[in-house]
């Protein structure tokens, strides 16, 4: 047996075992999911009394001008109907290829089996057939004013973003091919990453952007060299020295944004602010805002406000 060549019965074992490790892992899904606590709906999108009003000016506009609600139905079902019939033609004539495609690109379907192969291309296709539809309909949809008419485009929009066949494993070439290339461990890692960030915050769905233990402030993030020179409830006062012979008599002073730390402006010597700034011959001084916990419970932004004027 070659190096390149497998054994089946390995290849078998270890897709049992990460099977295994899936149920698992789905186990603790539903374990951590019921940690979630309950929140108002309307925090979590729109409300009853949007979809009353957005339902209210569909039908008036359907009866109102039932010609507009047609020709856009038409355009519609024109489009799907064409494109099925399209898809049927090409496997009664024994051809295992995609139809035509007149949709647009897009960088959710950049794997080409989106354009070759004819289930995930009809998929895709009518999808996109949806996603015009439902767009052109609420962009179209009169009697909103302008606050109502913004969230509605924007509900919409996510509910049909959500939708995407690219999100769903079944539906997504890339993602199937990667499970079976991996015999199942791509996706034990990303439910590992999932429950992961579920268990963390306590049934919330937030999903980690960052591996928050590979940064370690002084060692490999905000590593310009500094003194606290102030200290309050409020913040701290960071000095930072000129790297200078000859120093400019006035000094700076940074307020940061209040929802970043001010290693934002430090991450590194090389794309460093604050270094930058020491190394032209200033004097610089930095707020760092505390973090708030439960007996910040007084705090306003009118008192951070009167903090940084």
């Amino acid at each position: 047996m070659t190096t390149e060549e497998t054994d089946p019965a390995q290849d078998l074992d270890r897709l049992n075992e990460n099977l295994a490790k899936v149920e698992e892992l789905s186990a603790r899904l539903m374990t951590a999911l019921s940690n979630k606590k309950t929140v108002r709906p309307s925090l979590q999108g729109p409300g009853q009394d949007l979809m009353i009003k957005a339902t209210a000016a569909y039908m008036a506009e359907m009866m109102g001008n039932p010609a507009k609600m047609l020709e856009q139905q038409v355009s519609y079902w024109g489009k799907s109907l064409k494109h099925y019939i399209e898809a049927q033609q090409k496997l009664a004539e024994g051809k295992l290829e995609a139809p035509e495609d007149p949709t647009p690109r897009d960088r959710r379907f950049s794997n080409e089996m989106w354009d070759t192969h004819p289930y995930f291309n009809f998929i895709k296709q009518q999808y996109l057939f949806n996603s015009e539809a439902i767009t052109d309909a609420v962009a179209d949809l009169e009697g909103l004013d302008d606050h109502d008419k913004k969230r509605m485009e924007y509900f919409s929009q996510q509910i049909v973003d959500m939708f995407s066949p690219a999100n769903f494993l079944g539906t997504n070439p890339e993602a199937l091919a990667r499970a079976v290339e991996t015999d199942g461990e791509s996706l034990v890692q990303g439910l590992e990453n999932l429950v992961h960030d579920i268990e963390r915050n306590d049934g919330d769905v937030q999903v980690t952007l960052a591996d928050d233990t590979a940064f370690r402030v002084g060692e490999n993030l905000a590593t310009t060299e500094g003194s606290v020179v102030f200290r309050n409830r409020m913040f701290e006062l960071i000095q930072y020295a000129p790297l200078t012979e000859k120093v400019h008599e006035k000094p700076l002073v940074i307020f940061p944004p209040w929802i970043n730390k001010f290693y934002i402006m430090d991450l590194k010597p090389k794309n460093s602010l604050i270094r930058w700034i020491v190394e032209q011959g200033y004097t610089l001084f930095v707020v760092s805002w505390k973090n708030p916990d439960p007996s910040y419970a007084d705090v306003a932004w009118r008192t951070m406000l009167r903090v940084a004027i």
